[in-house]
């Protein structure tokens, strides 16, 4: 596994791994989300809005008008706030490399070289994967090996090496490990929502990259297939149509494409072609 520069943004906060393997945070650093580069841990003023939603992700207009009256007292006590206005490195993982980095709305993911796998920020909706619920950068609760990882708003994803079906091993074959926030099965998969569990639709594909959104989720696969899951509000899958995709469903209408890329907008997603 190489190291690669690269940002991620959450809402609000960021995070930037360096070539050599250093984290730096900056912005709204509530509920740890920056681990220990936000300084003191708080917790956010604002609610995450858990409850805010109907069904398929819409929101209702009594529910656009408080979430509109909560980021206008929010802007009100951003000079109160804590806010990191310049990137600091996260003291938590001073001299070890990270090699991946994922920001979700209110939460970020870090995976290290030598195979821990932390979390830090809010944990409204299990997103955090982990039984613990200290504020900062602690081990996400999972047996599985971690390659690669990826957040949604409420959701995280990661590609994992895990047991095969007839061994307690962890070997060399992936899957997609999924946790935390499922209102409309951007999960992929039934089961205990906090708890990171493979995607059981994908167990006889080899994920390459995966990525999600709002409330959907999109992976490409060592054969070069793309599917999709979740809310399909608006297109936004692919599938010619608006319904929910409880598991994986493969993207058919990319037959014959080589694709290269795919990932995640917050409603939408975009996928890169070979010519």
């Amino acid at each position: 596994m190489t190291c690669k520069s690269q940002v991620s943004f959450g809402w609000g906060h960021a995070l930037a791994l360096t070539e050599d393997g250093k984290l730096f945070g900056w912005g709204y650093s509530a509920d740890a989300r920056l681990g220990k580069a936000g300084g003191s841990f708080e917790t956010s003023p604002l609610d995450s809005g858990a409850n805010a939603s109907e069904n398929n992700g819409q929101l209702s207009s009594s529910a656009l008008e408080a979430a509109e009256k909560l980021v206008l007292e929010g802007m009100e006590k951003e000079k109160s706030m804590p806010v990191v206005w310049d990137p600091c490195l996260v003291e938590e993982l001073h001299g070890v490399e990270v090699v991946d980095i994922a920001c979700g709305l209110d939460h970020s993911l870090v995976l290290c070289r030598n195979g821990t796998f932390l979390s830090c920020g809010s944990n409204v909706y299990g997103q955090l994967g982990r039984v613990k619920q200290e504020l900062g950068m602690l081990p996400v609760d999972i047996t599985a090996v971690p390659v690669s990882i990826a957040s949604g708003l409420g959701h995280s994803l990661a590609i994992c090496r895990v047991a095969s079906s007839d061994s307690d091993t962890i070997g060399d074959a992936t899957s997609i490990v999924s946790w935390g926030w499922n209102q409309s099965s951007q999960l992929g998969r039934t089961g205990p929502e906090n708890v990171p569990l493979v995607v059981e639709g994908l167990a006889e594909e080899i994920p390459v990259s995966v990525s999600g959104g709002r409330v959907h989720s999109i992976v490409l696969t060592s054969k070069g297939e793309v599917w999709v899951w979740g809310c399909g509000k608006n297109g936004r899958l692919g599938l010619g149509s608006s319904f929910d995709e409880t598991e994986p469903i493969l993207l058919d209408s990319l037959e014959g494409c080589e694709v290269l890329q795919v990932v995640s907008g917050f409603d939408h997603n975009l996928v890169l072609i070979a010519e």
